[in-house]
């Protein structure tokens, strides 16, 4: 199916926006099935010429939001609503022409399903779970794998900056791996999905707190930790006292640590 509408439609894939058209029929159910979609609120971000959409609507979401920055794209998915290729009946369905970095969600419960351009996989992340009003219940990601192995880590892996930002807010799990032959044009790396489902293990600590001693620990991130956090003109005393009680290394560096703890670091800084 999707290969046809690329046919019937004419589409190019835009290098510019870093188009690769997912068209795994099995790979776009799998995705649809994720999560409970029925009479839940959806956005989809990146619906291109709407294969995955034609699985979503098929679930019966109670709303389903479209953000896609291409016109192009914009005006196929026009064109189809018109031609009754994608049953919106009794579904609120709204096409967004819209850059997602600017679109802020209204609902104030949903999930969000994106198959979008790698290169914007982490500011995507960044702005959902930190930038909109209300950050979604859960999110389903397409994303290339090593950037999904960064997030999703392991007990003996560095902590990476971006799988610090999710770990404050999300839990994650990979539910499925795309090979390069499932897209058209096909791109030169593996790809996996991720799901993010919202937690609220760390409400305790102020985002905006935790954003910011985040920024001082990457600023510098080949230097220790220690060294970086009295650079941002936090307490050597105070950090030394924190590192004895939880026998921490005095000369560690800020990616050998987990969230658990980076959590307990942040919440002694910013004591008062």
């Amino acid at each position: 199916m999707s290969l046809e509408i690329i046919k019937q439609h004419k589409i190019l894939a835009k290098k510019s926006l870093g188009q690769n058209f997912l068209i795994d029929e099995d790979i776009l159910e799998s995705i649809a099935g994720i999560i409970e979609i029925q009479n839940k609120n959806i956005i989809e971000v990146g619906p291109w010429y709407g294969a995955l959409t034609e699985y979503l609507l098929y679930k019966k979401p109670k709303q389903l939001d479209l953000v896609e920055l291409d016109r192009d794209m914009v005006s196929i998915l026009e064109k189809r609503l018109l031609d009754n290729e994608l049953n919106t009946q009794d579904i609120d369905f709204t096409i967004h022409n819209l850059d997602v970095l600017k679109f802020e969600p209204q609902q104030k419960s949903y999930s969000v399903i994106a198959n979008i351009p790698y290169y914007i996989t982490s500011p995507i992340l960044r702005h959902f779970i930190y930038s909109v009003h209300t950050s979604p219940e859960s999110m389903i990601i397409l994303m290339q794998k090593d950037v999904g192995d960064k997030i999703l880590g392991g007990k003996k892996d560095k902590t990476s900056v971006i799988r610090l930002l999710v770990e404050k807010r999300y839990d994650v799990s990979e539910k499925l791996f795309v090979p390069p032959e499932s897209f058209s044009p096909a791109p030169k790396v593996d790809s996996s999905v991720l799901l993010f489902e919202k937690h609220d293990k760390f409400t305790n600590v102020d985002d905006e707190r935790f954003l910011e001693i985040i920024k001082i620990w990457f600023s510098a991130n080949r230097k220790k930790l220690i060294k970086n956090l009295v650079n941002g003109w936090y307490e050597k005393d105070k950090i030394l006292c924190f590192f004895e009680k939880n026998n921490i290394w005095e000369n560690i560096r800020w990616e050998d640590l987990s969230i658990d703890i980076w959590i307990k670091l942040v919440s002694c800084l910013i004591e008062v």
